[in-house]
């Protein structure tokens, strides 16, 4: 897999956006046993946030999958898992019709090129996140956005930032995603501020002040 100068879409079929490509390289043998290893990356993830030793940790069933919360019960690639690393001061979560401005950067799992998981795609134009000068992007929840991803937003209030770990079940899937460069059976690694809430038919002015 090449290394993207531009990319232009984050996110499965819909989730479409121009985003800026992180600035790291890409090795030839980073994807060798690429399934495997994801599987096994988010397995100990799960682990990881089930024993949740210091309270920062929560686990979310994707919200496609409707109520019954037995039937996917210990099904790692039906859930997200949540480390909290901010607390907002919001009080309310989007809903599945709602709009939401966020900030956002993607990275595969560790490997030894890139000891951080390689960055694919974010919203920001430098490596790190600046409030005071970049602007969040804006997306309904119910269109264009995968479904890890809005599984975790419409569990955060505004402000909150979360590192959030998403099983290729919930991202991209099992295929190759050329579009956007993503290898088939990738566990996604988000690191995820949600900015503002828009209520459907109530919040008609969405610019960004």
């Amino acid at each position: 897999m090449k290394r993207p100068s531009i990319i232009i879409t984050l996110c499965l079929l819909p989730f479409a956006l121009c985003l800026i490509s992180c600035s790291e390289k890409e090795d030839v043998g980073e994807y060798n046993n690429w399934q495997e290893r994801n599987q096994h990356f988010i397995d100990s993830i799960a682990n990881v946030a089930a024993t949740n030793a210091d309270g920062s940790w929560e686990i979310f069933r994707s919200y496609t999958l409707g109520d019954n919360a037995q039937t996917f019960l210990g099904m790692t690639n039906y859930h997200i898992y949540v480390k909290k690393l901010e607390q907002g001061t919001g009080t309310l979560y989007p809903m599945y019709a709602d709009s939401v401005r966020f900030h956002f950067s993607g990275r595969f799992i560790p490997t030894p090129e890139h000891p951080q998981g390689y960055c694919f795609a974010k919203s920001y134009s430098t490596n790190t996140l600046n409030e005071e000068t970049d602007v969040p992007i804006i997306f309904c929840v119910k269109k264009n956005i995968i479904a890890g991803v809005a599984t975790a937003l419409m569990n955060m209030h505004e402000g909150d930032r979360w590192m959030v770990y998403i099983p290729y079940y919930l991202g991209y899937g099992s295929n190759y995603y050329a579009e956007g460069k993503i290898p088939a059976y990738s566990t996604l690694i988000y690191d995820l501020k949600l900015a503002k809430i828009y209520r459907y038919g109530i919040d008609t002015d969405t610019a960004w002040h």
